[in-house]
């Protein structure tokens, strides 16, 4: 199965609540596709999935900075039919946004920390 894609410049840390740990990892293996991997230099409670070269860090703290109108991330998914139908399973809420073309479709959500990110299909080089 093709695998999702973070795009970024760098890696990204964000922040959540201890405790969130399941929740965010759901979220990110099963609606975003990324890979769960293990983080070498730990300060932090931290949880660590990653795309080709790039990682997202999830810091654990008891009070997690959280901006809900920012977008923290835009992940590329295989299939966006797909991770919408796991949103709808766990009901989760989105709405879909759409450009001026068949290709230009993106999902707007919160992660479970609250977090906004953008999840757009992964489409094929033409």
């Amino acid at each position: 199965m093709k695998r999702s894609r973070i795009q970024a410049i760098e890696h990204i840390t964000i922040e959540a609540p201890k405790g969130a740990e399941e929740e965010m990892v759901w979220f990110y293996t099963e609606v975003g596709r990324l890979d769960w991997c293990e983080v070498d230099d730990v300060t932090d409670a931290q949880l660590c999935f990653k795309s080709a070269r790039l990682q997202l860090r999830v810091r654990l703290v008891e009070r997690p900075e959280v901006d809900p109108l920012v977008r923290r991330l835009n992940l590329r998914v295989p299939s966006l039919e797909e991770a919408a139908e796991l949103l709808e399973d766990h009901k989760a809420a989105y709405h879909y946004l759409s450009g001026l073309s068949y290709t230009d479709r993106r999902l707007v959500v919160h992660d479970p920390a609250g977090h906004r990110l953008e999840i757009r299909q992964e489409w094929p080089e033409l």
